[in-house]
């Protein structure tokens, strides 16, 4: 009976999922393609693709006690025979090699005709070039892989960049006409969107209304909002008359209504003379000299 109990208990140590891994990887792409440079034995496919995915989310020298714990959250159990692995991903090699202008970051990446994981020795070099890139989607990265002694070996890949821009993200929902205050938002970057113009200045929501119901946790867009009439036409308007050496303050009459940013003219009867200007605030606007 005792010999029973030991042998069910070593069951599924004798069958657990064993994979043997090199010294340092590099990931190209999140996608498992090609020949995976990763030996396994007695895994599931489920347990292979969940951990191609574990290893595609990390980054630096990782332990296998670290692995192992991981995998076991997510109800896989592995046994690895490597200590330590040095994880690498290509999106790292971009950004610190190639000049990416500010604002813009890489979204995916993948390798053509080759493994989106390979093995590389720990004294392997990375060389990458991009000929006229645009920092769009679908741009060819070349990847030289540089051995100690000299040896080359070219790869070709692919990178999806995306521009990141200023936003504000609702905190509370709002009802159409409402005002709308900096406590009511909260201030992230998020990548931009075609033909979509995002609120960039929390400042200047005191001079908007919602144009519509609003969820919390939406963020913020021009077509959301309704600009104020900061100026009324028929109403005394301060004009700042501005260039680099001289800053003058005088006042009028609007002859129309105009929101933030909007020209406007306004007339001074005392000198009849009329500005045109453009609508920085309540009942001012600023002329450029």
């Amino acid at each position: 009976m005792k010999l029973f109990f030991i042998f069910l208990f070593l069951i599924p140590v004798a069958f657990a999922c064993e994979i043997s891994m090199p010294h340092r990887l590099i990931i190209l792409g999140d996608e498992m393609t090609g020949q995976s440079p990763l030996v396994t034995a007695n895994c599931s496919d489920e347990t292979v693709k969940e951990f191609h995915r574990t290893l595609t989310s990390l980054e630096g020298r990782i332990s296998a006690t670290q692995l192992t714990e991981i995998m076991n959250v997510k109800n896989h159990v592995i046994k690895i025979d490597q200590n330590m692995v040095q994880i690498q991903n290509l999106k790292t090699f971009i950004r610190e090699q190639l000049p990416i202008p500010a604002g813009v970051h890489v979204k995916n990446t993948w390798a053509l005709n080759s493994s989106n994981f390979i093995a590389l020795a720990p004294t392997d070099q990375l060389q990458l070039y991009c000929s006229g890139c645009m920092w769009g989607i679908r741009q060819t990265i070349n990847v030289t892989l540089v051995g100690f002694d000299g040896t080359r070996r070219e790869l070709v890949t692919v990178a999806d960049f995306g521009k990141m821009v200023r936003a504000f993200r609702l905190t509370r929902p709002l009802n159409s006409f409402s005002e709308i205050t900096v406590y009511d938002v909260k201030e992230e970057y998020t990548e931009a969107v075609p033909h979509t113009e995002f609120i960039s200045d929390v400042q200047n929501l005191r001079y908007y209304k919602s144009n519509k119901p609003l969820k919390s946790g939406e963020l913020l867009r021009i077509s959301d909002l309704n600009a104020l009439n900061l100026v009324k036409a028929g109403l005394k308007t301060e004009v700042v008359l501005e260039n680099d050496m001289v800053r003058i303050k005088t006042s009028g009459i609007s002859r129309g209504n105009g929101a933030l940013g909007d020209t406007v003219e306004v007339y001074h009867p005392q000198k009849n003379k009329k500005y045109q200007g453009k609508v920085i605030d309540n009942n001012k606007v600023l002329v450029e000299l």
